[in-house]
């Protein structure tokens, strides 16, 4: 089996800090996006691993070269042409073995993959799709209570008492045969699992039940994730150079935890050095950044300027 990050969009939800990079490299508590999903799909035992680019494809490059799990990189151009084309240009990648694990870049997650694969290898579906339990009517995708074959998109069917909704999350594992249903005029890849089950392949829905799953889409949704992770409300992996100081409820470089007296504030999530005087709330300060006499409120603090989080 293969796995394939998809990190070619523009991150527009992201603007203005992904005018500066790409959303791939944007960093979530101390390891950004795309290190995130490669470590998440090479410790699932996936080793041969893609990841598509398209915007600022030069800084993904740099990655690449000091990227501590390898992959290889598909650089598209012309026009971005979604998860359909993506999967159209790099076909001949994804055909090199029997299957593949597909993960959008900005979704952040932790799940029993290893269970997961197992039993697609075991299945005659051509592709299974990810998703967690959700609240009644705030499904995005609707599948059979009893098979769990997938039904469609709220937005297609009318939900019947026989069908289940989950939360797609951006994740999904398919069968190499799935490529010859995508054809060049494919964006969203939404019309060809339906057009697999039309022509009578079989599509599933594996609810995870445990575990968690974030969409860090948003400067927001950015935000709350190390507020939640302030709070240890979600087991996320942080890299040595930060100890949580979760009494205090802030984050800061390991190397500063005997100088912690000289940040004041709360739900401060700090990777610069720290300096007396200095005062963080409900922010996010990237590393590279001077905060010295500084009063950071609602915030990320970036090298490329502030941008507010409210």
């Amino acid at each position: 089996m293969r796995g394939f990050v998809l990190a070619a969009g523009f991150g527009t939800r992201m603007r203005p800090l992904t005018d500066h990079i790409p959303k791939a490299l944007v960093p979530v508590c101390g390891m950004t996006l795309l290190e995130r999903a490669l470590r998440f799909i090479y410790e699932n035992g996936i080793e041969k691993i893609g990841v598509n680019t398209h915007y600022l494809p030069e800084q993904l490059q740099v990655f690449q070269r000091r990227s501590s799990v390898p992959f290889e990189l598909l650089v598209e151009s012309g026009i971005i042409r979604g998860t359909g084309g993506a999967f159209d240009y790099a076909r001949e990648f994804l055909s090199g073995d029997d299957s593949f694990f597909m993960l959008n870049v900005d979704i952040v997650c932790q799940f029993d993959l290893k269970t997961a694969i197992r039993k697609f290898t075991e299945s005659d579906s051509i592709c299974t799709l990810i998703a967690f339990p959700c609240e009644h009517g705030k499904g995005t995708i609707l599948f059979d209570n009893t098979t769990k074959g997938y039904s469609g998109t709220p937005s297609e069917i009318k939900q019947s008492d026989t069908m289940g909704e989950g939360a797609f999350i951006g994740a999904a594992l398919y069968k190499k045969t799935f490529l010859d249903m995508v054809t060049r005029d494919d964006f969203s890849i939404v019309p060809v699992w339906k057009r697999a089950v039309d022509i009578g392949h079989k599509v599933t829905v594996n609810i995870q039940n445990t575990g968690y799953w974030r969409d860090i889409g948003t400067v927001k949704a950015l935000a709350d994730i190390h507020f939640e992770c302030i709070d240890n409300a979600l087991l996320l992996d942080i890299p040595q150079k930060i100890s949580c100081v979760r009494a205090d409820k802030i984050c800061i470089p390991s190397e500063c935890v005997s100088r912690k007296s000289a940040l004041t504030g709360k739900y401060a999530w700090v990777e610069s050095c720290l300096f007396d005087g200095s005062t963080v709330t409900n922010s996010i300060v990237w590393s590279d950044t001077d905060i010295r006499n500084k009063h950071i409120e609602n915030s990320l603090y970036t090298p490329y300027g502030v941008i507010s989080i409210s």
